[in-house]
């Protein structure tokens, strides 16, 4: 990401949840900034919630520097609620040609390989073709809302020709919308399964009509397996919260996997060996109803080998859960659970239908 900002030649998009402080922080300052100095058009859009940790310096540095720079949903006292509703979004476009996205923030945990517990496990896809285009009207979308100006002109739209023989598209999901799109292409990946099934993710809290759906697909035959973060995790609750609801897709035949290294943060999909989804799509309720996110889809035997085998890695780094294991496990945690799911219920009851903040 860093080298294709540095080798821009015409415009820069970048829309972000995380941007915290920190080495790469700094660095991403310096490039972004430098670029704008030079006379590119730069833009970056972070997220009020997830970049709350981001030092000034950095802001002085790129708004000195000629970056156009804004908060997506900054809070406001006469819009209480609205702030619940986040960009989840990580997107890059370089030059319009270039699209960059996933789960990777802009943090020094992504700076390793999942080595140690300091180091997430992370998943991001480069590409270009005619796809960059959905990226640059996902970061179009929410720069709009944000400043309400739009992005114009071939420096950020230029015409695109198909450069490889990957079919792919992109999902703009948003709680503005009637709908969750990348909701219903999960829904739609687990109905369509006929053989195996593979999800990675860093919080997994599906929701009655998923795991209907995950269960239906084991009795159909499909290898239905689930990598999720361990004992390494970024919030205690909702870790407990989703080993809460392991018990009845365990008992179903769904295996879950947890990954014992690092804190696993990927959100990848793979289905049959031909069809895969990449982006900042968790499979809990925040992603699907509250957060605007993005997804990369590719109907590809190449691209789904590839997930395959990154998912194989993954497994060999993490531990299988048992349905009897889960049975037997602490009260302490069966509580701590028992007292996320109480808490989620209650919101989603009166209408609010988030939980807590991730």
């Amino acid at each position: 990401m860093l080298k294709a900002i540095r080798e821009a030649e015409k415009s820069i998009t970048f829309v972000t949840y995380v941007y915290w402080k920190g080495k790469i922080a700094d660095e991403f300052a310096e490039a972004l900034a430098r670029r704008a100095r030079d006379g590119l058009p730069v833009y970056l859009l972070l997220d009020s919630q997830g970049a709350k940790t981001m030092e000034e310096k950095n802001v002085t540095k790129m708004k000195e520097a000629g970056v156009h720079f804004a908060w997506f949903r900054p809070m406001k006292w006469y819009k209480p609620f609205q702030y619940n509703y986040r960009t989840h979004r990580k997107v890059l476009v370089i030059d319009g040609r270039i699209g960059f996205t996933g789960g990777i923030g802009i943090g020094d945990e992504w700076l390793g390989h999942a080595q140690d517990k300091d180091h997430w496990r992370d998943t991001c896809v480069v590409v270009e073709g005619p796809v960059v285009h959905y990226l640059q009207a996902a970061f179009a979308e929410n720069w709009l809302e944000a400043t309400r100006t739009m992005i114009v002109g071939d420096p950020l739209f230029p015409p695109l020709q198909e450069i490889g023989p990957v079919k792919a598209q992109g999902i703009r999901s948003s709680p503005m919308e009637s709908s969750s799109e990348v909701y219903m292409l999960y829904l739609l990946t687990i109905a369509s399964a006929e053989q195996t099934l593979y999800i990675t993710t860093a919080y997994f809290l599906p929701d009655g009509l998923l795991q209907d759906r995950l269960i239906e697909a084991v009795e159909r035959g499909v290898d239905v397996r689930v990598i999720v973060p361990g004992r390494y995790n970024d919030n205690y609750l909702l870790y407990q919260l989703s080993r809460n609801g392991y018990g009845r897709l365990l008992k179903a035949g769904v295996k879950i996997y947890e990954y014992q290294p690092t804190f696993m943060h990927a959100k990848t999909l793979v289905a049959d060996g031909i069809w895969g989804s990449i982006g900042s799509t968790n499979f809990d309720n925040r992603s699907f109803s509250l957060n605007d996110e993005f997804n990369l889809n590719f109907h590809s035997r190449e691209v789904a080998q590839r997930l395959e085998e990154i998912f194989a890695e993954d497994l060999e780094r993490s531990r299988p859960i048992s349905y009897e294991e889960w049975r037997k496990r602490p009260y302490r945690e069966r509580f701590v659970g028992w007292l996320g799911d109480w808490i989620k219920t209650c919101c989603e009851e009166k209408g609010t239908k988030a939980y807590f903040k991730i």
